[in-house]
């Protein structure tokens, strides 16, 4: 049985039905989203109330040490969510009403009342996100984080615009989900930021959002944040908090890249053919693929191919247009689903531009594992006319979305996981910023 229950609620009903830790165990439930092995979400419907039961299972070791030496001071995950929620409250800020805190042994516990209305996850699924709505909600985001309280684990599903109707009406946007959180009297520090801007990103990965709605909200934040332009340009560099698959989602932005130009698939058609390995007959892994640009240049090439992009639009443009290989699949390139040296050569065209430097490289490590033979990699040059107006720009605020690495940079990585420079091209060398450069493996190294 437990050792502590807690009440804080004044309401009968509530007196009545949540007196005892047991008897709330006991009462209908459904889980609200998938467990793990530290933290299970329930919901628990009551007099036509909904009310979310978390239980903690454990607090890890370095949480407890947080929780000693920062504000609020607290015993356990449970214990730090009521007391970040009640400092909200306390400000003015809206935040699930909580109901009770109880603890048996290692195991606490946490019921609060529902939010009304709906999160901005669910807006982003049904397409309703405008940039005004997501200017208001990044505001409040940034105002709270400019006074002070700690936001870590902010998600598209932890933001609730404000509503006016419902049990508990709130017109002014809402955070939950608040374990992880903590008041301070200043406010976030960089360190935090580049964790909120992260967490987010990862929570609206596979949604389809707009790539100006994400950026809008992004910056919004930062500023509200009080964050200076130099400071947000070296946390959304970094953070890329929205990823590029997300982009091509978009209604119209995969069938707008499929009808692009021919004139530019003849250009890198061309760059292909120059740094090719040479060797017919192969299994060659295209990721991303895109709309299947490649394909024809590949089977002229005798080449038994593999597709994968992380833009589902993408691969369903290909279908459509026939262009799809022996196999297709949406998935993520810095983290492929084939095992070592699962096929002959790697393809990754038109795709570490879109990427800061560490996913870049991050990206060429996991091309290396996957190939057998050889990779296949086109990137921007920094030393080039388009890429010194892209710096240009991103000096007057405008945040980056591309980025360049040298040939020397790639030759290093490569070189680290047994690759060995081939041949390397360029588009127009020092005028435009596409290169593209070929790697095999040195004789004597093995797969990982």
């Amino acid at each position: 049985m437990p050792t502590t229950w807690q009440l804080f609620t004044d309401a009968p009903d509530e007196l009545a039905t949540f007196a005892s830790l047991a008897a709330v165990l006991e009462l209908p439930n459904q889980p609200a989203g998938p467990p793990n092995r530290l933290r299970h979400v329930v919901r628990i419907e009551h007099a036509g109330r909904d009310y979310y039961l978390k239980t903690f299972r454990k607090t890890q070791w370095k949480n407890r040490v947080h929780f000693l030496v920062s504000k609020p001071r607290a015993s356990d995950d449970a214990d730090r969510e009521r007391k970040v929620t009640d400092a909200l409250r306390a400000r003015g800020y809206q935040a699930p009403r909580p109901v009770a805190y109880g603890r048996d042994g290692d195991t606490s516990y946490y019921l609060c009342a529902q939010l009304p209305g709906t999160s901005l996850a669910e807006h982003m699924r049904a397409g309703t996100v405008s940039k005004d709505l997501a200017h208001r909600l990044a505001r409040h985001c940034g105002e709270l984080l400019a006074a002070g309280f700690q936001l870590p684990d902010l998600s598209a599903d932890h933001v609730f615009p404000g509503v006016e109707d419902g049990i508990e009406a709130h017109r002014q946007p809402a955070v939950l989900d608040l374990h992880n959180g903590g008041t301070a009297d200043r406010a976030a520090s960089k360190k935090v930021l580049g964790r909120v801007l992260r967490r987010f990103a990862r929570s609206v990965r596979g949604l389809p959002v707009d790539r100006g709605v994400a950026m809008a909200f992004a910056i919004r934040l930062l500023r509200s944040a009080g964050v200076q332009p130099n400071i947000r340009r070296q946390l959304l560099t970094a953070a890329q908090p929205f990823g590029t698959a997300a982009r091509y989602e978009r209604d119209g932005r995969s069938s707008a890249y499929a009808s692009r130009n021919p004139k530019r698939a003849a250009t890198e058609r061309r760059l292909l053919e120059r740094v090719w390995p040479g060797a017919r007959g192969e299994t060659v892994l295209d990721l991303p693929c895109g709309t299947g640009r490649l394909l024809p240049f590949l089977r002229e090439q005798e080449h038994r191919v593999a597709q994968g992009d992380g833009a589902l639009a993408m691969l369903q443009q290909a279908s459509q247009r026939g262009l799809v290989g022996e196999l297709a699949t949406q998935c993520n390139a810095l983290q492929m689903p084939f095992a070592d040296g699962a096929v002959d050569g790697v393809v990754m065209f038109r795709f570490l531009h879109h990427l800061p430097r560490e996913a870049a490289k991050a990206a060429v490590t996991e091309g290396c594992r996957v190939a057998r033979r050889f990779l296949v990699v086109s990137f921007f040059h920094p030393c080039s006319m388009h890429h010194m107006q892209r710096r240009a720009r991103q000096i007057l605020g405008t945040p980056a979305t591309r980025f360049a690495m040298s040939l020397g940079s790639i030759k290093k990585i490569a070189h680290q996981n047994g690759f060995e420079l081939h041949r390397s091209t360029a588009q127009l060398p020092f005028a435009r910023d596409l290169w593209l450069a070929s790697f095999t493996r040195r004789a004597g190294t093995k797969t990982p």
